[in-house]
């Protein structure tokens, strides 16, 4: 199961209720190998700190809508005790940047919201979309849990 640790304020448009539905989905689409407790830390930011922490982290000198920073990078999820939830890394999401995206592709704002926070969950459980094959696999979970998470908002 998972959980995310909230750092600072939510965005007006994505309500507190928005991050269980979110966890509870990835707990149904999870690889057994991840289904141990999890802690996902979730930061909203402003352009210009998102703007620095891409330039420090992928030298883009340009504000992104997310970033993930996993903590078990390059390893398997080791053993841990039972219950105890371990840190699997952090989203950072800058809710500006989102708003632009939202527009541009004319959806609502807290569907695109929901959809960074998925994205962002799926690489810190291994997933990318370095290939084409692997960016099928990752979007099509990605719909299908902010499809999901949509229709209980």
């Amino acid at each position: 199961m998972i959980t995310y640790d909230l750092h600072g304020a939510l965005p007006a448009r994505f309500p507190k209720s928005t991050l269980p539905r979110l966890a509870r989905e990835f707990g149904r689409v999870q690889p057994s190998k991840h289904r141990k407790p999890s802690a996902i830390g979730l930061s909203f930011v402003s352009p210009l700190q998102m703007q620095r922490l891409n330039r420090e982290h992928r030298g883009k000198n340009r504000p992104t809508d997310v970033l993930s920073f996993s903590l078990l990078e390059g390893s398997d999820f080791p053993a841990i005790r039972t219950g105890e939830p371990m840190e699997i890394g952090d989203i950072v999401i800058c809710p500006t940047v989102a708003r632009e995206e939202s527009k541009r592709r004319g959806i609502d704002l807290e569907e695109e919201l929901v959809r960074l926070v998925a994205h962002g969950t799926l690489h810190l459980l291994g997933y990318d979309h370095a290939t084409e094959s692997d960016e099928d696999r990752m979007f099509g979970i990605q719909e299908r849990v902010v499809a999901s998470v949509m229709k209980t908002l």
